[in-house]
């Protein structure tokens, strides 16, 4: 397998979100994934031939001006500081975290709830590798136990 480059569509493990290759330093690469780049471990990224989004969905290019931030004013007016992934598959998980950690930023929210539940701790781990990559992401920790403790991510942005 020849190694990742520049304009590469990828993945990363264990996820179906399509990324694409900007730029590679050493061992790590920044990847967009629609709106977000994000920088990640090369070892972590597998090449697919699956079609990049450039958009943050398929209606992304198909808007007037004015219908993109009618619709950007509606999502930040219904964005809610908790997000709810329990019962989520790690993929699903990720992809809607990376959808809405995405909105947090692009709103400058200042800090998010993540609900993840604590059952084996496997989607918590995996969350938090994401939140690892996000340069947006100033610092995570667990939620004071009289509020759910292990189960909760609190996430501080930028």
């Amino acid at each position: 397998q020849e190694p990742i480059s520049v304009g590469d569509n990828v993945k990363l493990d264990n996820q179906d979100t399509v990324g694409r290759v900007l730029s590679i330093e050493g061992k790590e690469a920044t990847v967009a994934f629609g709106q977000l780049q994000t920088r990640v471990k090369l070892s972590r990224l597998r090449r697919t031939i699956a079609k990049y989004q450039s958009g943050a969905g398929p209606t992304a290019g198909t808007h007037t001006g004015g219908a993109v931030s009618d619709e950007q004013r509606a999502r930040q007016l219904n964005f809610k500081q908790e997000i709810d992934l329990r019962g989520m598959r790690v993929d699903e998980a990720v992809q809607a975290l990376t959808y809405y950690i995405d909105d947090a930023i692009r709103f400058n929210i200042g800090r998010v709830r993540i609900l993840h539940g604590t059952g084996t701790g496997a989607l918590r781990q995996y969350l938090r590798q994401y939140l690892d990559t996000v340069p947006g992401v100033k610092s995570y920790r667990d939620e004071h136990v009289q509020f759910g403790g292990a189960g909760i991510t609190v996430v501080d942005m930028l």
